[in-house]
């Protein structure tokens, strides 16, 4: 999951219907089917395609990528796939797929979760993988606006064994949206990241008050699209682990139902396109 800005969600509904049954609702034009993000300055697309269950749950994230600014052309892609024991809970677990062509490689995971008094993620451990990692993350949130999140390795058959601290996130919410998230590796305290933002009155379309600020700063921290913040980006600066920065300034544009159908982020520096969105219903 590289990209600051993007990710998905998926599942499929399946209805069953007799003559004495219920007749499913009307399909709401107004959920969210897709996101698409293109970059003309890095070459770089990618598509966030949006499933929901019958009670309009999320249940799946799906994200692809395509990088054309190497040769090959490189394709990566990240399914993650919830589990609810009950309609309207949280999730209990989910699993991930992660797939890179340069090498080709795919990894899977299984996480456990676990939720404070508030239903915010307190942990996120995985159970069940293909490659030997077996992490653990601690979620914790101050009366300020901050989320803390730290990553430990260790071995599930050793209890007390989860010492090594692999990276530590510190993402800074206040109003319902985030306006800070910087990340470092454990080991050598070196820069991951740093995202600064402004935020714009537009409504975010993937923002639901519930699952945002129960779940929101998890997939944050994936680097995934921002699922935690209410409104949508009016400016945003990204520094890498090379201190290379990128500061885009956004306008959005909204249909006549006053959903947010498109995006574009203008580079600071160059007054370039440096990114475009696309919402589909």
């Amino acid at each position: 999951m590289k990209n600051i800005l993007l990710a998905s969600l998926v599942m499929t509904t399946l209805f069953s219907c007799t003559k004495s049954d219920t007749p499913p609702p009307p399909k709401d034009d107004s959920t969210l089917k897709s996101i698409v993000m293109y970059s003309p300055v890095l070459h770089i697309k990618e598509v966030v395609s949006f499933d929901y269950d019958q009670n309009s749950q999320i249940a799946t994230l799906r994200r692809y990528g395509y990088d054309s600014s190497v040769n090959p052309a490189e394709i990566d892609s990240t399914v993650l796939s919830f589990t609810q024991t009950s309609a309207g809970s949280f999730p209990d677990s989910y699993d991930i797929s992660f797939f890179v062509t340069n090498p080709s490689v795919t990894q899977t995971e299984h996480h456990w979760l676990a939720y404070d008094p508030q239903n915010r993620v307190s942990r996120d451990s995985v159970g069940v993988n293909n490659y030997n990692n077996y992490s653990t993350m601690h979620f914790t949130y101050d009366d300020w606006g901050n989320t803390t999140i730290e990553q430990l390795a260790g071995d599930p058959q050793v209890p007390g064994s989860y010492t090594t601290l692999l990276q530590i996130d510190t993402m800074y919410v206040q109003e319902n949206n985030m306006f800070s998230d910087v990340g470092y590796t454990g080991v050598g305290t070196g820069l991951i990241h740093y995202i600064s933002r402004n935020f714009s009155t537009d409504n975010n379309p993937v923002y639901n008050e519930a699952w945002s600020n129960s779940l929101g700063c998890l997939l944050n921290y994936n680097t995934l699209f921002d699922f935690r913040s209410k409104n949508l980006p009016s400016y945003m600066s990204y520094q890498d682990d090379s201190f290379n920065t990128i500061a885009l300034n956004f306008v959005w544009t909204s249909d006549a139902a006053g959903r947010v159908i498109s995006g574009i982020g203008t580079d600071t520096n160059t007054g370039l396109v440096g990114e475009t969105y696309t919402f589909n219903y």
